[in-house]
């Protein structure tokens, strides 16, 4: 377990390096970090609002990550896609911990290795968007 960990404290350094590189995408990107800057500025926690109209579309949870870190970190490009990386890097430790209890060591290793390599997966994890919440609820 400990050579996942050493895995995982590598991705941890290279995703978070790349957090920052690039402005907001549109639409949803830019929508959830405003919707997240919004609720940091106004302290309101339970009504979720896009250019101060209410705005319920989504689940919170993701709002209220943005938001913590928007506040912690101030309003840049890396803390609203601070959620979404901690949540993929949160699935390949889920994975990497599954294979581990099922199959042993080698396929920990394996899988954290090819989940953490998978371009549609890191992609989800380097966006602000509900994409990787959403599988690690469900897998």
């Amino acid at each position: 377990m400990r050579a996942v960990l050493v895995l995982l404290l590598l991705v941890t350094v290279i995703w978070g390096a790349g957090l920052s590189s690039r402005s907001l995408m549109r639409p949803d990107e830019g929508r959830y970090a405003e919707i997240a800057r919004e609720m940091a500025i106004s302290q309101d926690w339970t009504s979720p609002r896009l250019n101060h109209i209410l705005y319920f579309e989504k689940p919170p949870l993701q709002y209220w990550a943005s938001a913590a870190a928007i506040r912690a970190l101030g309003v840049n490009n890396f803390s609203p896609r601070l959620w979404g990386a901690l949540c993929g890097l949160l699935g390949i430790f889920l994975v990497a911990l599954t294979a581990h209890r099922l199959w042993g060591r080698n396929a920990a290793l394996s899988s954290a290795a090819v989940l953490s390599s998978s371009l549609y997966y890191v992609a989800l994890g380097h966006i602000n968007t509900l994409g990787v919440c959403f599988h690690i609820k469900y897998s």
